[in-house]
């Protein structure tokens, strides 16, 4: 019993000690106390986040009572072209950033193209697709 907290207390400190700090702060992302990244609303449920130098890097829409089902989100990866749905998991714009940070998306405070066609892969509901 002994050696099993051990280990599991040995697993848990490895895995906060290899996790990145998210803070949010106004309408600026900070991984591990760098700035990162600026968020905007763009409307009342739109949200848009670009780099430091202003270039938009993330487009996330709510989307309510739509023919696809009550409520979903769309996120837009706008210079990498692609895209997702997910209506069972609702981001919030905090949430979304967190879970690019966890997910190696966002790394060095730039889109890794080939984590996001991953974490697309994992969250992708095709939601508008569906209802084709």
């Amino acid at each position: 019993m002994r050696r099993f907290l051990i280990v599991g207390t040995l697993i848990m400190l490895t895995h906060f000690a290899y996790s990145q700090e998210v803070d949010f702060k106004k309408n600026t992302v900070l991984v591990d106390g760098k700035e990162c990244i600026k968020m905007s609303n763009e409307d009342a449920v739109s949200v848009s986040y670009s780099d430091m130098e202003g270039n938009e890097l993330i487009m996330m829409r709510f989307i309510h009572g739509s023919r696809y089902g009550s409520v979903y989100n769309k996120v837009v990866f706008v210079n990498e072209k692609l895209s997702f749905t997910s209506q069972s998991y609702v981001y919030t714009k905090k949430m979304l950033i967190k879970r690019l940070v966890k997910d190696k998306v966002i790394e060095n405070c730039k889109i890794n193209r080939e984590n996001l066609e991953k974490f697309i892969m994992k969250y992708d509901e095709n939601v508008e697709k569906a209802g084709n």
